[in-house]
C-alpha cells in the first residue's frame, strides 16, 4: 500500500498536484511505495529555496521527481518550453527538476545517507493534458525523454506510469558505463531511511493532546471526503453500504439520516449499545432524529422497561421481537419511520423476526415508499456461529430487490502499516483496495512476550509503552472473554497483586458495564447480547483511565491504540466451543485499532 506523507494534499496544493496526490492515494498496486508531497527544500543549490511537487521512493526500483503542471496549452520549440497559463509560463519544468534532484543529491550525500547509485528519474505530469494533445517534432532532442512525460490519462495508473518510467530510465542508463546505476540498492530499509531524512519527525514542545488533535483533524478531513459518496447516490432511496472495518460505513449512515431527516421521521439504529451510543453523539444536534439500540427499542414498543433477568437467545431474536411487532401491528403510529438507517445489519441479518419488525416500523410497512439505508461487513458476525453465518447484503436485498449496493474499499481509519501487518499476522487480506490513512509509526503491531512473571506483567509493560503516544482514554483493552474470565477483570478481581499488577490497577477504568461475557450456551454462559442489554444507557468514559472489556462488546467502535489479551489457546478453545470463527474474532479486535496495536498472548 502506498504511504502518502502528508496523508492529505497540502493546503495551497494546485489542482495537478491534488489529482496526482489522489492518483497514488488510490493506487493498490503499489506496496512499500513512499510518496512525499510539496517537499520543501530549503537546502536548494541554486535557490534560495525550492520545491519538489512529489517525491517517490519505490523498493527495488529507485527515486521518481516529479513536477506536477495544469496548463491550457503546452509548447515546446527549439529548447524553449511555453505552458500558458502557469506561473513563469516560460520557465523549463525540466530545469525545476534538475535543479531539485541536485539538491537533493547533495542534502543526502552529506548526510551519509546515499549511496550514489541510486536511480533518480525524473518526471514532468500535464495532468490537464492527454498525449495525442501534444506533437513532439524533435523526439530526439538532448534536453529531455518523451518517457519522462505523463499526461492526463496516466492519472487512471499511476504505479504503471512510474514502473514504465523507470524501466526506460534503468534500459538507457545501465548501458551507460559513466553512471553508477544500480537499483538493488534502494532497499525497503533504504527508503525509509531516505524518506526519514527528507521529512524528519519534530516533537519538541507537543504534547499528547496536541498529537490527538492533529490527528482528529487529519480523521475528520478524510471522513468529509466521503461526502462525495452520498452526492452520487443521493437520488436513490434504498442502499447498502459494504466494507471492511473502518471504511467510513457509519459516518455515511449518519450523514443520509441528516440528509433524509427533512420533512421525514427518521429512525437510526443498530444492535450494539454502544455503537448506538456513538452514533448518537454524531447525531446529538438533531433531536427530530430518533437514535436508539434495537433491544431498547424493542422494549420500548412492547411496553417493557427491561429484559428478563433469566433472558435466553430466543427472547433476543424471537419473543421479544413478536411482542414489539404485535404491538405495532396494533398501533402502527409509533412507528410510521419515513426513512430508516441500520447500521452494523450482518448483526441482525440471520433473524428473521427482528428485520420483520424492522420494516413494519416503516410509514407503509414496507420498503416501498421508505427511504432505507444499511451499512454492513459480512467479516464482522461475531454474535452468532459460523455455521449460521449469511451474506447480509443479499437478505437484504431478498426484501428490498431495488437495493443499491455500494462498496467501499478504500480504508479511512487505520494507518496502512498496522493493516498489512494485521493481515500479515492472520495470513488473510481484509478487503481493502487501499488506505487515505498513512504514518511513519514503527512497529504499529507488536507482540508482547509474556515473561515468567505473567501476563499481567506484559499488560503492563505494553500499557507504559502506548502511554508515551496516547492519553488512557484513548486506549482500549479487548479480550475474547468477558468481565469474569478476561486477564483484566482477574487481575480487578484478584485479592492479592504484585506492585506492577497495582500500577494496572490503578490505570483501568473500574467498572465492568464495558465488559459482556462473549457468546455462550443458554443456560451456561451469558451471551453477549443479555449483559449488553441490561443498562439502559453507556456511562460516559472518564479521562485518565484505560478502557477495557469484550471485542464482542466493542465492534462498531475503534480506539487510537487497542491492546488485545487472552490470544492464546484458552482463547481459540473458549471461542471454538461456541461455534465462533476464530479468525473473525481476531479481524475485529485488530481493526479496532486506528494507530497502535499490541497483542499479549495468555
Amino acid at each position: 500500500m502506498t504511504r502518502m506523507i502528508p496523508p492529505r494534499p497540502r493546503t495551497g496544493a494546485n489542482v495537478s498536484e491534488k489529482r496526482i496526490f489522489d492518483a497514488f492515494a488510490g493506487a493498490h498496486d503499489a506496496d512499500g511505495w513512499v510518496v512525499l508531497h510539496s517537499l520543501e527544500i530549503r537546502r536548494h543549490t541554486t535557490h534560495f529555496e525550492g520545491e519538489a511537487d512529489f517525491i517517490v521512493l519505490i523498493p527495488g526500483r529507485g527515486v521518481v521527481v516529479i513536477e506536477a503542471k495544469s496548463p491550457e496549452y503546452v509548447e515546446y520549440k527549439d529548447g524553449d518550453w511555453r505552458l500558458d497559463r502557469v506561473p513563469n509560463p516560460g520557465k523549463s519544468p525540466f530545469a525545476q527538476l534538475d535543479g531539485s534532484i541536485r539538491s537533493l543529491r547533495g542534502y543526502l550525500k552529506s548526510r551519509g545517507i546515499l549511496a550514489g547509485s541510486e536511480p533518480i528519474a525524473r518526471l514532468v505530469w500535464f495532468t490537464s493534458l492527454d498525449r495525442h494533445q501534444f506533437n513532439n517534432a524533435t523526439p530526439g532532442d538532448m534536453q529531455f525523454f518523451e518517457w519522462e512525460l505523463a499526461w492526463r490519462s496516466d492519472l487512471q495508473h499511476p504505479a504503471k506510469t512510474i514502473t514504465h518510467l523507470l524501466n526506460e530510465h534503468d534500459a538507457w542508463y545501465s548501458q551507460n558505463d559513466g553512471v553508477e546505476h544500480d537499483p538493488s540498492v534502494m532497499t525497503a530499509e533504504h527508503v525509509e531511511e531516505v524518506a526519514a531524512a527528507l521529512l524528519g519527525d519534530f516533537a519538541g514542545g507537543r504534547t499528547l493532546a496536541d498529537r490527538k488533535l492533529e490527528r482528529l483533524d487529519d480523521e475528520r478531513h478524510l471522513l468529509k471526503e466521503q461526502n462525495a459518496v452520498l452526492d452520487m447516490v443521493e437520488r436513490n432511496d434504498h442502499i447498502y453500504f459494504d466494507g471492511p472495518a473502518g471504511t467510513g460505513k457509519s459516518y455515511l449512515i449518519a450523514r443520509l439520516a441528516k440528509r433524509w431527516r427533512g420533512g421525514h421521521r427518521t429512525l437510526v439504529t443498530c444492535w450494539n449499545r454502544l455503537m448506538a451510543e456513538e452514533l448518537r453523539d454524531m447525531l446529538r444536534t438533531h433531536c427530530d432524529i430518533v437514535v436508539d439500540d434495537l433491544n431498547s427499542l424493542m422494549l420500548r414498543l412492547a411496553g417493557l422497561e427491561q429484559n428478563p433477568s433469566d433472558a435466553s437467545r430466543e427472547w433476543y431474536w424471537e419473543e421479544l421481537p413478536s411482542l414489539a411487532l404485535a404491538a405495532v401491528e396494533k398501533n402502527p403510529s409509533i412507528g410510521a419511520y419515513d426513512a430508516i438507517c441500520v447500521d452494523e445489519v450482518q448483526d441482525i441479518a440471520g433473524f428473521p423476526k427482528v428485520l420483520d419488525l424492522l420494516f413494519a416500523l416503516a410509514t407503509s410497512g414496507s420498503a416501498k415508499g421508505t427511504k432505507l439505508a444499511f451499512a454492513g461487513d459480512a467479516r464482522q458476525q461475531i454474535l452468532r456461529p459460523a455455521a449460521a453465518h449469511v451474506d447480509p447484503y443479499a437478505v437484504v436485498r431478498e426484501r428490498v430487490p431495488d437495493l443499491m449496493h455500494v462498496a467501499l474499499r478504500r480504508g479511512l481509519r487505520q494507518v496502512s502499516g498496522l493493516t498489512s501487518s494485521a493481515e500479515q499476522l492472520l495470513s488473510r487480506r481484509f478487503g481493502y483496495r487501499g488506505h487515505r490513512v498513512t504514518s511513519t509509526i514503527d512497529g504499529p503491531l507488536a507482540i508482547k512476550q509474556v515473561p515468567a512473571t505473567g501476563p499481567s506483567h506484559a499488560l503492563a509493560e505494553a500499557l507504559r509503552e502506548l502511554l508515551e503516544h496516547h492519553q488512557p482514554h484513548d486506549i482500549v483493552i479487548l479480550s475474547p472473554f468477558g468481565a469474569r474470565r478476561s486477564l483484566v477483570g482477574q487481575l480487578l478481581a484478584a485479592e492479592h497483586f504484585s506492585k506492577e499488577e497495582r500500577w494496572l490497577r490503578e490505570r483501568l477504568r473500574v467498572t465492568d458495564e464495558v465488559a459482556p461475557v462473549p457468546v455462550g450456551r443458554v443456560n451456561a454462559t451469558v451471551s453477549p447480547v443479555v449483559v449488553e442489554h441490561r443498562t439502559p444507557t453507556a456511562p460516559k468514559v472518564p479521562h485518565g483511565r484505560v478502557r477495557w472489556g469484550s471485542i464482542f462488546k466493542y465492534k462498531g467502535l475503534d480506539a487510537e491504540a487497542v491492546i488485545l489479551t487472552d490470544i492464546g489457546d484458552d482463547g481459540l478453545a473458549f471461542v471454538s466451543s461456541e461455534g465462533l470463527d476464530w479468525f473473525d474474532l481476531l479481524y475485529v479486535g485488530l481493526t479496532r485499532a486506528r494507530y497502535r496495536c499490541v497483542v499479549v498472548p495468555n
